[in-house]
């Protein structure tokens, strides 16, 4: 059972009052409240099973709620019903403001960096075979629970994955991670959806186009050992994101 449509929107647009932001800058970063965490544990939860067969490391509260509505989960009975549970929890043990300073700082560090990656995309998309979709600003929200980045491709909010020591997944750099994101949204629905690609095909077209437009800016980015390697043939080289829509177009007809 999926949590209602009102606490995912209430969960992109909490804490919006509590903004820091370049005054030209289209990446925003939103201060995380206990609403947005309780809903980041229960929808990893609600997917628990999804993201332990695709092989993600999940970052929950230890606690034994926590482990007794994974097991709901896994069997099927984990539901809406449960949230109250894991926003008392939150609330009353886990959530502390602190806890995500120092990831905040390191993200404004690279907020001019991001600033010109979404500039760059959008004075060439118009160039392009298929439509890279853009919001007028990036909402980045941190989590300390999750398996690492994710994305609202309606809303362009961002949710990065930290620790109270202000570290990220994978990358040291948080705007690895972002303009990563960032991508997933651009071509969720023109090229994604659109083809029906498969979750390891749709991170490999998104991690060759983030290598192929910022590899020099972000040097060790690196392409994930998932999905069709073939496609790698047919998407080499920085030209090709011009005919994207093209290239997969006829890519899923093999």
């Amino acid at each position: 059972m999926r949590l209602t449509k009102f606490l995912v929107v209430a969960f992109s647009i909490i804490g919006f009052g509590c903004q820091s932001q370049n005054k030209e800058s289209r990446i925003e970063i939103i201060q995380p409240t206990v609403q947005q965490e309780a809903t980041s544990i229960w929808r990893t939860i609600n997917d628990i099973t999804f993201f332990e067969k695709q092989g993600y490391t999940v970052h929950l509260p230890k606690d034994a709620l926590i482990d007794s509505l994974m097991a709901k989960s896994k069997n099927g009975t984990f539901g809406n019903g449960d949230y109250q549970a894991i926003y008392a929890l939150v609330e009353n043990q886990v959530f502390d403001p602190k806890n995500y300073e120092k990831a905040k700082q390191s993200v404004e560090e690279q907020i001019d960096l991001l600033s010109e990656f979404v500039n760059e995309i959008d004075s060439g998309k118009s160039q392009w075979d298929w439509k890279f979709k853009m919001f007028d600003s990036y909402k980045v929200v941190f989590t300390l629970y999750g398996t690492g980045g994710s994305y609202d491709p309606d809303m362009g909010t961002i949710t990065l994955l930290t620790n109270k020591e202000g570290g990220f997944m994978k990358y040291k750099n948080p705007a690895y991670t972002i303009i990563h994101e960032i991508s997933h949204m651009g071509m969720e629905y023109s090229i994604v959806r659109k083809y029906g690609l498969s979750h390891g095909l749709k991170e490999r077209v998104v991690d060759t186009f983030v290598y192929l437009m910022f590899h020099e800016q972000l040097p060790k980015y690196q392409i994930q050992n998932m999905g069709d390697k073939n496609i790698d043939r047919y998407l080499n080289k920085k030209k090709d994101i011009e005919s994207l829509d093209s290239i997969i177009r006829e890519f899923v007809k093999r």
